[in-house]
């Protein structure tokens, strides 16, 4: 018997709620939004009998539904976009135009479904480099550091031993971690970031 495995708050929220959508459930507390035309749910573990339930950490975990993306509706890729931004920028509201940011892209570039830290990684402006060289030229970027750990397989070292010496060396004021999360559902594939 195979079971069923997710990293998706969401989803195991869902699989408790059986029928219903969701069950309230002691210690923890879910709202639903939508953000230009994204359907966002925060569901917030609030204590440890939470935490036991949802068998999950205690935290705050936002989950956007991207299915408006696929459907190729007006501005789908400009929406995405503000409400993924959005959304980080409410976790992050001690990062400002002074405050060092390290983005570390996980998983094994050589597997598709497990690349999606390093693609990220290719696609970021990273400026730490600009603003220290030329701040006159540069002084409104964040100063973006990156880091593509790799896997346990390739480097010998584990990924929490890479990130803790780079934090130690550049001290960003906050590290965003990118990795691909399994899902139970199809239709939260590639269309869903938590």
């Amino acid at each position: 018997m195979v079971a069923n495995r997710t990293d998706l708050a969401l989803e195991t929220a869902e699989n408790l709620g059986g029928k219903e959508k969701f069950l309230p459930r002691d210690g923890v507390r879910i709202v639903e939004q939508t953000r230009e035309g994204y359907c966002i749910t925060a569901l917030d573990i609030i204590n440890e009998r939470g935490a036991e339930t949802m068998e999950k950490p205690m935290g705050h975990y936002v989950t956007i539904d991207l299915t408006p993306y696929f459907r190729r509706q007006s501005g789908f890729f400009s929406r995405g976009a503000r409400c993924i931004a959005e959304e980080l920028a409410a976790l992050l509201p001690d990062v400002g135009q002074d405050s060092p940011t390290l983005v570390v892209g996980l998983g094994n570039r050589a597997m598709t479904a497990d690349a999606v830290g390093s693609m990220v990684l290719d696609n970021l402006l990273v400026t730490r480099h600009m603003v220290k060289a030329l701040p006159l030229q540069f002084h409104t970027f964040t100063p973006v550091s990156a880091l593509a750990t790799g896997v346990t397989g390739c480097t010998g070292m584990e990924t929490l031993e890479l990130v803790q010496g780079v934090v130690e060396q550049i001290k960003p004021v906050a590290v965003i971690v990118v990795d691909a999360l399994a899902a139970q559902e199809r239709g939260h594939l590639c269309a869903t970031v938590q």
